[in-house]
């Protein structure tokens, strides 16, 4: 059975998610737009979008944590929000670097670190391993990378 306490939550993240859309649309439709209108591979798009997202939800999160009074939920919100802020850094190295592979080997390790400590606060083991292994993956990439490298200067 559905508690008044979580039908009241639902509904207030529900407000605070409407209110977020609708506070500044201008702003929003301008972002999105310019999303759409830079020549940039469908993965990229998809990866700002998610960033995106998750900082709409960490912004409500953390919103209704402050109506409520929840420390968690403050907590959760502003850990969602760190998280969007390193994915869209990590979408802005690969967009100024040309080193794609050790653009993604970057990328993943930011990637991982932040889910690893997300995991950590949460205290979710799933994401702590997930990050690790993305830490691992980049860590082999790098590897790759510096034998690429080696091979390159062995035939130059």
């Amino acid at each position: 059975m559905i508690s008044f306490k979580q039908l009241r939550r639902f509904f207030v993240t529900l407000g605070l998610s409407l209110s977020l859309f609708s506070f500044n649309p201008a702003n929003s439709w301008a972002v999105m737009n310019q999303f759409i209108s830079q020549p940039q591979p469908q993965i990229a798009f998809m990866n700002r979008a998610k960033a995106m997202a998750k900082d709409v939800e960490g912004k409500a999160q953390e919103a209704v944590g402050n109506i409520t009074g929840d420390p968690k939920d403050q907590i959760m919100g502003k850990a969602k929000q760190a998280e969007s802020k390193a994915r869209n850094t990590a979408e802005d190295l690969k967009d100024n670097m040309k080193l794609k592979g050790r653009t993604k080997a970057v990328s993943k390790n930011i990637e991982g670190k932040v889910q690893f400590e997300l995991g950590k606060a949460t205290g979710n083991r799933q994401d702590q391993v997930a990050g690790k292994a993305k830490q691992v993956d980049s860590q082999a990439r790098n590897t790759l990378e510096d034998i690429k490298d080696q091979f390159r200067d062995i035939h130059n």
